[in-house]
């Protein structure tokens, strides 16, 4: 493995061809964890690959994107495009060393800012190879997604809505072939027969198309209903963060 505990020199003359990019977050965790947990294990975690890499260890950087937690004293956070701006600049300065390979390894959940951004890296620089720690391998036993795009549900859905548009020659099967992180890399033209990702052929139908669209927006109006009354009855209740305070430290400040 190599770090910033190397020198330029060593980076150079080893043709480190591999770097990991570690990111974390600052935020709070409750009573029992501290506010650095998601950065504590990210690092550890990238540390351990880059070993297994023999790649270039960039230090983990602790700021995410955690303004779900800002009212926590402690919680610290970047604005999306900011932390999407610190990761395409330090991929291109790895680029700019003659680092090719670059794996992403996120910590936090709510860093969804990264995924667009790796995806517009990839498909920007077509020399760069930007893929993410984790995703699915067939070869492993990990099983692809059969429908994402164009398939069953979605034919059938433009079967009931448009039907003058669905073309009959074109209904085949495409199932995936790999995780649906390979979008990120590569897209679309890439890992599928035809550009759909599914299976159109297994049963699409008018009929069936009808069904999908009025659960969905029967769904949906529950769900908006519900969210907005109990959106309305959370803030109508005090914060946590002023509710959960020492045992007589109130009357102390007023005193």
């Amino acid at each position: 493995m190599y770090s910033v505990e190397n020198t330029w020199k060593e980076i150079r003359d080893a043709g480190v061809q591999i770097a990991v990019i570690a990111i974390g977050a600052i935020e709070q965790h409750g009573h029992h964890l501290p506010l650095g947990t998601d950065w504590f294990q990210v690092d550890h975690v990238a540390r351990r690959l880059a070993e297994k890499l023999d790649a270039f260890y960039c230090p983990a950087m602790p700021y995410g994107n955690s303004w779900e937690h800002q009212r926590f004293p402690g919680s610290l956070s970047l604005r999306p495009e900011t932390l999407a701006a610190v990761l395409r600049d330090i991929v291109l300065c790895l680029r700019d060393h003659g680092i090719s390979k670059i794996v992403v390894v996120n910590g936090h959940g709510a860093n969804w800012i990264l995924k667009p951004t790796v995806r517009q890296l990839n498909y920007d620089y077509p020399d760069l190879t930007i893929i993410w720690s984790n995703g699915v391998n067939p070869e492993d036993g990990g099983e692809p997604p059969v429908e994402i795009h164009s398939g069953l549900s979605e034919t059938s859905r433009m079967m009931y809505l448009r039907p003058d548009l669905v073309k009959d020659e074109g209904v085949v099967n495409s199932p995936g072939i790999v995780g649906q992180e390979f979008l990120d890399y590569v897209g679309f033209d890439r890992v599928t027969k035809t550009g759909a990702w599914g299976c159109p052929a297994d049963g699409a139908t008018p009929e069936r198309g009808e069904e999908i669209l009025d659960a969905s927006v029967e769904s949906s109006a529950r769900y908006v209903r519900w969210a907005f009354a109990r959106i309305e009855e959370f803030k109508s209740q005090p914060s946590v963060v002023e509710r959960d305070r020492v045992p007589g430290r109130e009357s102390q400040e007023e005193s």
